[in-house]
């Protein structure tokens, strides 16, 4: 078995388990099968819970963006109000 020592950064960030793994893949099995079923589809529960579907969405959505931005402002004044 590994030692895990000082320095040592162990498992990445993000790394799935085995089993973490297997199960994300019958999730989206299931997923991808109920969306065959028009009664079971997620587009139809999302309209009949959109209050639940966008919370569920929003978990998805990356919580930090990185920008860069190189603006150049010549001759012209700055206000702000």
């Amino acid at each position: 078995m590994a030692k895990f020592e000082k320095g040592n950064p162990g498992k990445p960030k993000g790394a799935l388990t085995k089993t973490n793994k297997l199960i994300k893949e019958i999730f989206a099995d299931v997923f991808y099968s109920l969306q065959d079923d028009p009664k079971a589809s997620l587009e139809a529960w999302a309209k009949e819970n959109p209050g639940d579907f966008y919370k569920l969405g929003i978990r998805l959505v990356p919580t930090q963006v990185n920008v860069s931005a190189n603006i150049s402002l010549q001759d012209e004044p700055i206000i702000i109000e």
